[in-house]
């Protein structure tokens, strides 16, 4: 799948299918203070363009 095949709104389960990591690691990520997060009532979802900008930023290039 290419980053535009996802919805819009990506659900944490989404995150999680993306990234391959646990539940609970996830869930630790979403409390870092720049994780593009949104509460929306009692769920936490992510702006799709948002969430791949983030994994981009956290890219380091190893030479």
């Amino acid at each position: 799948m290419t980053r535009n095949d996802y919805p819009l709104i990506l659900q944490i389960k989404d995150v999680i299918k993306i990234l391959g990591f646990s539940k609970s690691t996830v869930y630790s990520l979403v409390q870092e203070p720049d994780f593009p997060v949104l509460q929306v009532n009692n769920r936490k979802v992510v702006y799709r363009d948002d969430f791949f900008a983030w994994l981009d930023s956290k890219r380091k290039i190893i030479s």
